[in-house]
């Protein structure tokens, strides 16, 4: 069976592969200001030297440990030393796409949209259970369910394997998109830990504040 890749994608009205480089549209904080949209790199655009430079990077286990690429794009070079985020961005490689058009593809039998996997890991962040996440995806329409690849129930996305096509319900495909969220999350748990190791007076303060004591001779 074929290795599944992170960041990989393509972008549904072309059917152009890309990177995805940032899920969301962040500040200079890191705060999301833009959910509805993603920066990708077209790869099949990029000239040979940087399309080559950029997948063996997406191929590294670095990439494939990350959350996002961007957080590896930020500390990798191109062959000829340049930084490659720093390129992407001065080139103008980094196209902004709607979620909603860009597709996920870990592996050649499994496809899923951008838009539904942010959705589902904002909703964990929020505190929802897997059981309501599951029930708010559920489409009580009357359109049919949708035709998607067959992925056993204990399975991540990424775990997906290729089998006969079939109708699964909503709620297995939300299932399958929690798998794929709790990933995500506990990448972000991690990342969280090593920046406060690395700069503990970033780490919010527990506790009320002490109040301040009144001397009996003032």
């Amino acid at each position: 069976m074929a290795k599944n890749m992170k960041h990989i994608g393509k972008i549904a009205n072309t059917g152009l592969k890309c990177v995805v480089v940032f899920r969301e549209i962040y500040d200079e904080r890191g705060n999301v200001i833009d959910d509805k949209n993603c920066l990708i790199v077209e790869t099949e655009r990029l000239p040979d030297m940087e399309h080559d430079d950029v997948v063996r990077v997406v191929q590294s286990p670095e990439a494939q440990d990350a959350i996002e690429f961007y957080q590896i794009a930020h500390r990798s070079l191109f062959s000829d030393g340049e930084n490659m985020l720093k390129r992407l961005h001065d080139k103008g490689y980094l196209k902004k796409y709607p979620t909603d058009q860009i597709n996920m593809t870990p592996n050649n039998h499994t496809s899923v949209k951008l838009s539904d996997i942010n959705h589902i890991v904002r909703k964990q962040s929020s505190g929802m259970s897997e059981r309501d996440i599951a029930n708010s995806m559920v489409d009580d329409t009357d359109s049919p369910p949708r035709t998607q690849t067959s992925l056993d129930p204990t399975q991540t996305i990424d775990q997906a394997v290729n089998t006969s096509e079939q109708v699964l319900d909503e709620t297995a495909i939300a299932k399958n998109l929690l798998s794929q969220a709790d990933t995500f999350l506990a990448e972000a748990e991690r990342l969280r830990d090593e920046a406060y190791d690395m700069a503990p007076d970033l780490k919010p303060k527990r506790g009320r504040p002490k109040k301040a004591t009144v001397s009996a001779n003032t």
